[in-house]
């Protein structure tokens, strides 16, 4: 299990007066009282007509009419059934072309995820048009034709510190990346496939373990994209280890870039998109998304979209990105190296900080800062690839096509360097000079977001690799589940940790291709983990008593318990909820008993206040075992030991009533029960620190609200 640290937080130790993006370099101190507001939200065109979906915005880049935008987008179930194709339209009417890639579907067989892209009219520079997709009657079209592409050059070359040189030319073996199944686009306005291949060792400073994945586009605006990653991550083989060398990208004759690779650690990537224009003049538009569908879809978190964000927040991220070192492969980009780091973490949440911020606001600086973030999330040593791995969908026993390492073909295996030798542990141990501490418990979702929205795969490998190690790093022998599968990141771990480990395996699973080789993995860990969860309600609910509701985990603080991890916890299994899993609503209704109870339990001896604070009372001494299994010897116990609030807020110095509410509010959508929405009225009016409206500008990760009635936009 992943080793979890005793943290010892004071009340004030976690986000405490810290608002503002502190593990991105945007800490205390940013913001003054009274800070103007830079950021809304847009307003975004309705659905109007039969078939309508969902309003879109494009923010022009200079580019000429026909400019292709490509994005990604989740649909709700049965807004684009099996059988209909995607149309799109201007707000006055004129149609535009756009293409659709499917990359899964709902239980319906209507469209749950996509890759979409629209050829766009002409905008100049920051000009906003508005775009409706709607469902339309079932029509076929031809791929852009290889004419396209046929006097276009896309390479990448690798020189080694001994001045041998491999260069690969992507172009020529971009027909058989198109095959049929293969492809990730394939349209008349953009095709995109992928091409892989080994590094040689002799170019990769004696290593085996480099690969290169370029992941290359043909857009019929005559635009040319090479998503091209160098991934040091093969793993369980000989011959792996740290990489040295210089990478060139090279398009249409000319360097895009080149980089001096003086460390290159194992399990690590980076990448850069090169693009080129051909003769055409500007860049295409950028797509703004509608938050409030999106979270409709069960896509993201349900934000208060009304608050906006605070200027200084969006002028901290364009701060910090303008630093040189922001461009440098392999640098962590003000992500929380020291995982283990407690305090104002704004990468810890159902999003990141910046994330949400663009999510909520779709500005471009919070996108360009998230989307810098989800490549920089490759030098963090938690990728393993196993080039005969991906093999769940064909049977445990048998190679796949190549995945990401995972316990059905290897069990025993722990990333833990007490794991030993394979098939306990991995054949070359992570590195000690990475410069990363990683912590299941303290994990941020970098590539979830970024891939929904941009549709970029290399995110998605992001995901997917960050999500497989989130169960390889757990210990082998708290890993079983109900079906005998290796999987169980719940058992044994902080309460934390089980929250952000579900939460990557959940959205991994949400969002894997019906085609990928990882997908039946993913699906079969998810669902192994709430199935557990759920088998143990009964033995839970008789332990904990009037209490019951709390997810079971480790924690430092002897004889106490953090509420605010199950808020942790609610946040994930609200997720999974709104995305139809039946378990993790289960879940969610069992965890309502004390998540809403203990903020209406003051008639019972517990003050509603405490329900917020950092910790309440689990034990009566620190040395017992026996629970507290009523609301009053809880609250009693709690005031002795000088955790409780009492008549003000003391112990509520951080985001704990923030976590509270986006709780609550979960509830108030999913159960809709009498409790909940008692228990959220009283919360929001209370007066906790924190969740007045100029806090939420300051620090929007946990706005999270009910839906309101009404239209949506």
């Amino acid at each position: 299990m992943t080793a979890g640290r005793d943290d010892g937080a004071p009340a004030f130790g976690r986000r405490a007066f810290a608002f503002g993006l502190a593990a991105t370099g945007l800490g205390a101190g940013l913001l003054r009282p009274g800070a103007a507001l830079a950021a809304n939200r847009p307003s975004f065109p309705c659905p109007s007509r039969p078939g309508d979906i969902v309003g879109l915005l494009l923010e022009g880049g200079g580019g000429p009419a026909g400019s292709v935008a490509t994005f990604g987008q989740a649909f709700r179930p049965g807004d684009l059934p099996a059988g209909r194709s995607l149309q799109a339209r201007l707000t006055d009417g004129q149609s535009l072309p756009v293409q659709v890639d499917v990359r899964n579907t709902h239980p319906d067989g209507s469209v749950r995820t996509a890759g979409v892209a629209i050829a766009a009219p002409a905008l100049a520079n920051g000009q906003m048009a508005g775009v409706l997709l709607s469902a339309g009657p079932a029509s076929q079209s031809q791929p852009l034709a290889a004419s396209a592409w046929a006097q276009r050059q896309a390479a990448v070359q690798v020189t080694g510190d001994n001045n041998r040189s491999w260069r690969l030319e992507l172009m020529p073996l971009l027909p058989a990346a198109l095959e049929r199944g293969r492809a990730w686009q394939s349209g008349p306005l953009a095709v995109q496939g992928r091409i892989e291949a080994a590094v040689p060792s002799e170019v990769a400073g004696r290593v085996s373990s480099l690969r290169l994945v370029a992941d290359v586009a043909v857009h019929s605006d005559g635009t040319l994209r090479m998503d091209a990653w160098l991934r040091n991550d093969i793993a369980m083989r000989d011959g792996g280890g740290t990489a040295r060398y210089t990478a060139a990208f090279l398009l249409d004759g000319q360097e895009a870039g080149r980089f001096e690779i003086g460390r290159h650690w194992q399990y690590t990537a980076w990448g850069r998109l090169a693009v080129a224009r051909g003769q055409t003049a500007g860049n295409a538009p950028r797509v703004l998304h509608d938050a409030a569908y999106l979270a409709d879809a069960g896509a993201v978190a349900r934000y208060d979209l009304r608050t906006g964000v605070d200027d200084a927040v969006l002028g901290e991220m364009s701060r910090v990105m303008a630093d040189r070192n922001w461009a440098t492969p392999l640098t962590a980009r003000s992500i929380t190296q020291n995982m283990h780091q407690t305090g104002g973490r704004g990468d810890i949440g159902p999003a990141t900080q910046p994330q949400t911020v663009w999510l909520m606001t779709g500005d471009r600086r919070a996108a360009a800062y998230a989307i810098g973030q989800a490549e920089a999330a490759g030098s963090v040593p938690w990728h393993f690839w196993d080039p005969a791995g991906g093999s769940a969908a064909g049977g445990r026993n048998r190679p796949g096509p190549g995945g990401w390492l995972d316990t059905l073909r290897w069990p025993r295996l722990w990333t833990d360097g007490r794991g030993g030798p394979p098939p306990g542990g991995l054949t070359q141990n992570i590195a000690s000079d990475t410069g990363w501490e990683v912590d299941s418990a303290h994990q941020p979702d970098l590539g979830y977001v970024p891939y929904l929205l941009t549709g970029r795969r290399a995110f998605l490998d992001g995901l997917q690799a960050q999500a497989a190690w989130s169960v390889i790093s757990q210990w082998p022998a708290v890993r079983e589940t109900p079906g005998g599968e290796s999987v169980n990141v719940v058992r044994g771990n902080q309460v934390r940790g089980a929250a952000w480990s579900l939460r990557q395996l959940d959205n991994a699973a949400w969002t894997a291709p019906d085609n990928d080789p990882n997908r039946e993995y993913f699906r079969v860990a998810s669902a192994g983990n709430w199935a557990w969860i759920r088998s143990n309600i009964p033995k839970w609910t008789q332990e904990q008593g009037e209490l019951h509701g709390c997810i079971p985990g480790v924690y430092g603080a002897n004889g106490a318990l953090p509420p605010w991890q199950q808020d942790y916890f609610a946040s994930t299994a609200a997720a999974a909820a709104r995305r139809g899993n039946g378990e993790a609503l289960a879940v969610l209704r069992w965890m309502e008993n004390f998540l809403a109870g203990r903020f209406l339990a003051g008639s019972k001896g517990f003050s509603p206040r405490d329900g917020a604070a950092y910790l309440i009372a689990s034990q009566e001494n620190s040395n017992e075992t026996r629970p507290l299994r009523t609301w009053a010897e809880t609250g009693q116990t709690t005031r002795r030991k000088d955790m409780s609030n009492g008549d003000g807020w003391a112990k509520t110095q951080g985001d704990y009533a923030q976590l509270a509410l986006q709780s609550l509010a979960a509830l108030v959508d999913l159960t809709g029960t009498t409790e909940a929405r008692n228990a959220y009225a009283w919360l929001s009016g209370a007066g906790a620190p924190f969740t007045r409206q100029q806090d939420y500008r300051r620090d929007p990760i946990f706005n999270i609200v009910p839906k309101t009635a009404g239209p949506r936009c």
